[in-house]
């Protein structure tokens, strides 16, 4: 008698949600320590202009990073790495700097963060990656988020500071998707190509700033320690550990790592400065920080499929 037997199919296990990539979360240290940037600028660098600031912090850490590779990049690079220092040194630590001196450091950091949100647009044109849906809720959060942080507080915001932070997102996001666009050298580390896009970006400075270089004679101590820490760590250790992160992870992932900048920068201002900030913009803050930690976690695992059931005859 033909007897039907039937494999049980057993349900499929939920699959285990993945780590998080080590090397997401080096990066993520450098958007942490940007954040120092605002309080330690307004409490120790308030009077130095911003082209001066930009320049003292990128140009000295470029030239030690330089002593160290003891290399200059290939001729045919030069215009592309000049183009990349410009947007992604230059022009954004002028205006970073400029922005810092006229708003609240958290807000400041919150409305640059939108270069995530805008590196996830940027991408489609210029290295042919449509958006995700996924990347798109979370991008279109952070811009509401963004835009909270911008509209609340009345005349308290100076509208010139909202400008340049959000033109400093704009240079920052186009750098870096130029960057993916554009790749380095070959053989060139992330060493070479942090000390070669610093060196330039300072030099590109030089002549804007040069003129208030006198002004350094009256900066006090506190002052020249603040300019080392920005020098070495909040510019040199943490653009390495972000140029490692865009070499080897998806840039858009890398960039929504950007407002852990502002976690920073709030946290500083609720802690030491005591700044109170209103209802609405501690929503956008949230919804930006919200976003990027939802982009940066790993998505869930699909279940994997399962066999087709069996029928033996016996």
């Amino acid at each position: 008698m033909g007897v039907w037997w039937t494999h049980a199919r057993r349900p499929s296990p939920v699959s285990p949600v993945p780590p998080m990539n080590p090397v997401l979360l080096l990066t993520a240290v450098a958007p942490l320590i940007w954040g120092t940037t605002y309080l330690i600028t307004t409490t120790y660098l308030s009077n130095l202009p911003a082209p001066l600031l930009g320049t003292l912090r990128i140009l000295p850490a470029g030239l030690l990073l330089l002593a160290l590779v003891r290399s200059l990049p290939p001729r045919a690079w030069w215009g592309r790495i000049a183009v990349l220092s410009l947007l992604r040194q230059g022009l954004f630590f002028t205006l970073l700097y400029a922005s810092a001196l006229r708003l609240p450091g958290g807000v400041a950091a919150t409305i640059g963060a939108s270069s995530a949100m805008l590196v996830v647009f940027l991408a489609w044109p210029l290295l042919h990656q449509p958006p995700s849906r996924r990347n798109l809720t979370l991008a279109g959060l952070g811009l509401v988020g963004v835009a909270l942080i911008s509209v609340s507080g009345g005349g308290r915001l100076d509208p010139l500071g909202i400008l340049m932070a959000l033109g400093f997102a704009l240079v920052n996001a186009l750098g870096v998707t130029l960057f993916k666009r554009w790749g380095a050298p070959a053989g060139a580390t992330p060493l070479h190509q942090v000390a070669w896009d610093l060196t330039l970006g300072g030099l590109l400075l030089l002549p804007l700033s040069a003129a208030d270089l006198p002004r350094l004679g009256s900066l006090p101590l506190n002052g020249w320690l603040a300019l080392g820490f920005l020098t070495l760590v909040g510019t040199a250790v943490a653009a390495l550990l972000w140029q490692r992160g865009l070499n080897h992870l998806p840039v858009q992932q890398v960039s929504l790592l950007a407002p852990l900048s502002p976690f920073t920068a709030l946290i500083l201002d609720v802690l030491i400065v005591h700044r109170t900030l209103g209802p609405a913009q501690w929503l956008g803050a949230a919804l930006v920080l919200g976003s990027v930690v939802a982009s940066a976690w790993p998505a869930r695992l699909r279940p994997a499929a399962q066999p087709a059931e069996k029928q033996l005859v016996s």
